[in-house]
């Protein structure tokens, strides 16, 4: 049997906290790392070859009232340089449903732009399949999430610009014309200007636009960056392809994956959930006693108060809460799971439509990965109830054109603050405290936006960072505020770095008079005596 070494994530003091808390890091088999290391990374391909960009998107399924196949067409292209995530129209993602596979490979999670069935939405009839649907043109957006990058294919870079009249531009997609083996088209065309509606309308030259080519991109001809996203044609008007702006494709990925904004689109990035610390760790000055520190100032107290609230506030929900793994800039793996956080504060997760209840989440098929767990709660009841806890306020910064206010954190080993437990399949030992010390950013009206920490460890891994960032959700006429993204990271020897990604997605928000509980052991006996599932 294979032995891999764990370490279980940093956690303050409590039972409860020991008990839900986790980052693991799993000790990798070298032999297949190594040969991994000769692979080269993928980055943006600095010339523009549209069949390793761009591809269809084919679903298969059974009729029951033709006894035969149903068969949907759309188009597709890669957003990442990695071609883990898919970007097309929200209407194909709505008619191809919650999970497709693009080359072998299956999806793991799906995101649809939310402005696409607000107020500007119409009835669309004759889209993809033959039905009809209502949404908004303007935000025809969605995003695949891959569970393994597409091999051979990458993104190419974008262009959120407003367009000059008369710009040259190649329409590519992969329509359907009679033929299920669908081949890649290339429409060339002229800008012709902006919709009422907010989408760029296109003059193209020869053929006509069919179904299954919405999802297929506009490329600037001179520069071969994307432009736009095809959307479909004019109605009423010859030869005239609509596509949605990048600057539309932009916010809504600000929405869905704030990891892939930081990095496609950094321009317009707020509070990175991957970026460095603002300041290097704050050196404390040397004191004998607990009672010789200096008393906190104010903004100290208020953020001790702030971050508690915000601990408190993030109970009884649900959410989809999608894992990326990967290594130094490699991904590796996707996977999704729905999470339940509890009236307790406890956090369980479950497989997508699945019963089994997890007390953390399953660890992916990888030989080497660092996951992560409950730190986003973890971490601001640290700050906001550990007096041993240092808090010191840094220099305001600006991020984004905004300016945030900065605390700095740090604990001493002697403090048990921040703990490490290691073990070979099964626990053993005691847990091991560490020196930690992180930042925590807010805004100017006092919210926390982000939380991170660092551990010094000592071996294999070293250098374990997390950051957590939060954000306001809308639900029901109220606002919450809610975990938004969890990134953790810790190098292994000298060599390589492994990452994990978690966003979460698809809140539900429990009241005061429902609360989310796991029911209890008699009440579990009750339910199998009476053949309740």
């Amino acid at each position: 049997m294979q032995s891999h070494f764990v370490l279980i994530d940093p956690f303050a003091g409590s039972e409860n906290s020991r008990r839900h808390a986790g980052e693991r890091l799993h000790f990798p088999r070298l032999g297949l790392i190594l040969l991994l290391l000769a692979v080269a990374l993928p980055v943006f391909a600095q010339e523009f070859v549209p069949e390793q960009t761009v591809f269809p998107i084919t679903d298969f399924w059974p009729d029951i009232k033709t006894l035969g196949l149903s068969v949907r067409f759309g188009t597709g292209f890669c957003l990442d340089p990695d071609c883990r995530f898919v970007g097309t129209n929200y209407h194909v993602a709505k008619v191809m449903g919650k999970r497709v596979r693009i080359k072998g490979v299956f999806s793991a999670h799906r995101y649809l732009d939310p402005d696409a069935s607000d107020a500007g939405s119409v009835v669309v009839d004759s889209i993809e399949g033959g039905a009809s649907l209502k949404y908004d043109p303007a935000h025809d957006l969605a995003i695949y999430e891959m569970r393994r990058p597409l091999k051979n294919f990458h993104g190419v870079a974008f262009d959120a610009d407003d367009l000059e009249n008369s710009s040259e531009v190649d329409i590519y997609a992969y329509p359907f014309d009679g033929n299920p083996k669908r081949g890649l088209v290339r429409w060339h065309g002229k800008f012709l200007g902006k919709t009422p509606q907010g989408m760029w309308a296109f003059r193209y030259e020869e053929g006509r636009l069919h179904g299954g080519a919405s999802g297929g991109i506009v490329v600037d001809s001179k520069t071969k960056k994307i432009i736009g996203i095809l959307q479909g044609g004019g109605e009423h008007q010859d030869r005239v392809a609509l596509a949605v702006p990048i600057k539309e494709l932009s916010h809504f990925v600000a929405q869905a994956q704030p990891y892939l904004q930081a990095t496609l689109f950094p321009k317009t990035v707020f509070v990175s959930p991957v970026a460095a610390d603002l300041y290097p760790p704050y050196v404390w000055p040397h004191v004998k006693t607990l009672s010789d520190r200096p008393a906190e100032r104010l903004a100290v107290f208020k953020l001790r108060l702030t971050a508690q609230r915000l601990a408190d506030s993030m109970r009884n929900f649900t959410a989809t809460e999608t894992f990326a793994w990967g290594h130094d800039n490699q991904p590796d793996l996707s996977d999704a799971y729905e999470t339940l956080v509890l009236d307790d504060g406890s956090q369980r997760w479950r497989r997508l439509g699945g019963k089994k209840l997890y007390d953390h989440v399953p660890y992916p098929p990888l030989d080497g990965f660092v996951s992560s767990a409950a730190e986003w709660s973890r971490l601001p009841e640290m700050v906001g109830t550990e007096l041993n806890l240092k808090i010191h306020q840094a220099p305001d910064a600006m991020a984004g054109g905004q300016t945030i206010h900065v605390f700095q954190y740090s604990a001493d080993t002697k403090d048990h603050l921040c703990l490490f437990l290691s073990y070979y399949l099964i626990p053993h030992g005691r847990p091991k405290s560490y020196r930690c010390h992180g930042e925590v950013w807010m805004d100017e009206l006092g919210v926390i936006l982000r939380i991170s920490e660092a551990f010094d460890l000592s071996g294999p891994f070293y250098r374990f960072r997390g950051v957590m960032t939060y954000g306001w959700l809308e639900k029901d006429g109220r606002r919450y505020l809610v975990p938004v993204t969890i990134a953790t990271q810790a190098e292994h020897g000298k060599t390589k770095t492994y990452w994990c990604r978690g966003l979460f997605t698809d809140y539900e928000i429990f009241g005061v008079k429902t609360r989310l509980v796991l029911p209890t052991a008699p009440e579990l006996a009750q339910k199998s005596s009476l053949g309740v599932q």
